[in-house]
This record gives C-alpha cells, sequence and structure tokens, in this order.
C-alpha cells in the first residue's frame, strides 16, 4: 500500500537518507559532481538562453539551462537509459525525441561504438543536436522530421526547450512514420514526442518485435484515453512494462496539476523483454 521504507528502516532512516545518497554520489559519480557544476554555472541563465558546457574534455550545446539540468539528470545521473551490457555485436539506440542529443552522448560513454539514429523536428534544437553528435563522434544520423502516425506535413510548437511538439504551431514540419526506419535489430527505441507517443505506438506497434528495450515518456491530457491502450500493445508485443512518475503530483484528487500545462501527466515507461 505504501513505501515500506519507515515501516522497515525506521522514520530517522527515512529523512536521512537523502542526505546520505548525496555525499554517497558526490564520492563516487562524475556525472553527479558534473551536474552540481554545470548548475553553478547555469543557474543565472534564461529559459532559452543557449550557452555550453564541458564535459570529459567535450563540449556539449544546449538550448535551454533547466530543461538541459533535469535532462542530465536522469540520463548521466539516474541512467534511465542504461540497457546493461549488449549481447554481441554494435549496439542500435533509435532515439524519437532526440532533443540536443543527451541519449546518444550518454551511449558514447557508456558503450563506445554504437549505430544511432535519431529525430529532432525543431531546427535550433537540431541545431545543437548535430552539433553535440559531431563533438561526439557518434556514428548515426539525425533527421529533422517528427515521428506520427502517417507522411506529411503538420504543425508545431516550438518551445525552445524540451517541450517542442506537434499542434497549432506556426512552424510547419514534415511528418513520418517511425516503421518506415526502424532498422532490422534495435537495442533501445526511445520514444518522448510530447503528446504523439500513443499514435506513434499504435503506427509501430507492427515492428517491435525488433526491438529489445523500449522507452516511451508519455504524455497525457486531461480528458483523453489512451495509457491502457498503449500498454496494451506494449504487453501484446512481449514486453514486460515497468511504469513510474516522471512529472506529476502527490494528490491527484486535489487536481493539483500545473497551471496552462499541456499535459497533466508525465510517465516513463520502460518494456523489457522477459
Amino acid at each position: 500500500m505504501s513505501s515500506s521504507l519507515y515501516h522497515d528502516r525506521g522514520w530517522w532512516n527515512g529523512l536521512l537518507r537523502p542526505a546520505a545518497r548525496h555525499v554517497r554520489e558526490l564520492a563516487r559519480s562524475p556525472a553527479y559532481r558534473a551536474l552540481h557544476r554545470f548548475h553553478r554555472r547555469l543557474r543565472s541563465r534564461r529559459r532559452g538562453e543557449g550557452a555550453e558546457v564541458e564535459y570529459r574534455g567535450r563540449v556539449i550545446r544546449l538550448c535551454d539551462p533547466p530543461s538541459f539540468l533535469s535532462a542530465w539528470d536522469e540520463i548521466f545521473v539516474n541512467r534511465i537509459y542504461d540497457i546493461g551490457d549488449i549481447p554481441s555485436g554494435r549496439p542500435v539506440l533509435v532515439d524519437a525525441g532526440a532533443n540536443i542529443g543527451l541519449a546518444a552522448l550518454y551511449w558514447k560513454i557508456r558503450y563506445g561504438e554504437f549505430r544511432y539514429l535519431g529525430f529532432e523536428p525543431d531546427p535550433a534544437v537540431a541545431a545543437c543536436a548535430s552539433e553535440n553528435l559531431r563533438a561526439w563522434a557518434v556514428d548515426g544520423e539525425l533527421l529533422g522530421l517528427a515521428v506520427a502516425g502517417e507522411e506529411g506535413e503538420a504543425g508545431f510548437i516550438v518551445d525552445g526547450a524540451d517541450g517542442g511538439r506537434l499542434g497549432e504551431g506556426a512552424l510547419r514540419v514534415r511528418t513520418t512514420r517511425l516503421s518506415r526506419f526502424l532498422p532490422e535489430a534495435v537495442d533501445l527505441l526511445k520514444i518522448d514526442v510530447e503528446g504523439a507517443e500513443a499514435v506513434v505506438l499504435e503506427e509501430v506497434a507492427p515492428v517491435l518485435a525488433r526491438v529489445r528495450n523500449i522507452f516511451v515518456e508519455w504524455h497525457g491530457r486531461s480528458g483523453e484515453a489512451g495509457l491502457g491502450r498503449s500498454i496494451t500493445l506494449l504487453e501484446d508485443a512481449g514486453f514486460d512494462c515497468h511504469v513510474q512518475v516522471a512529472v506529476g503530483t502527490r494528490r491527484p484528487f486535489m487536481r493539483e496539476f500545473a497551471s496552462g500545462a499541456p499535459f497533466f501527466q508525465n510517465l516513463n515507461i520502460y518494456g523489457v523483454r522477459p
């Protein structure tokens, strides 16, 4: 029903655990130390302001300091795209919603050589991603397309950070079916397309047998169905699904959602083959 932390380990342990983790991570994690270094450097920067940081002797270009810090924490510190050791061969990462390419940079450190295919329709963000892939010598391709349910063109809402999405925006972008580009074997398929996840999963479902692991950042709009169907598609494709809250509220009954936010719920869905 509730967390066993306080029942099994005591109330004081629950209070001290975050501080102990902070000290432990500072001592053992270069990525965690870098996060604090980046925060000190970027905390005075405005939303949407470009900047550069350096990690392991390589430059990372970014378009928006707050979203970069959040993504760094998830990807490099918490390692949400780490799929463990690769059985054999050269791993393949398909990145639908690449943003500035941090998933690829993490994989470069984690796996060395791998094949990469990314999609990022926002021209300014894609420019940052392209520079990062080049600077980090990532072997792959970044396409300036939005994955969707069909080929064509659509409006795109630009936010200059990590929240660009299909919608009634002034920018027009080309859309494509992800299944057209999916390689025969994919070690990780990442889908983070700001509200289009349900449509993209429907489109790519017939070829999900090619995918060994899948990550979906699922964005829910109030009053719209789709979460159950998305999980069913993944389970029907043979995945075990693990769901974590990415951004949300502790009291949903009180409808304490961010005012004006396009989504009331952000979930991380991990599909893992048993």
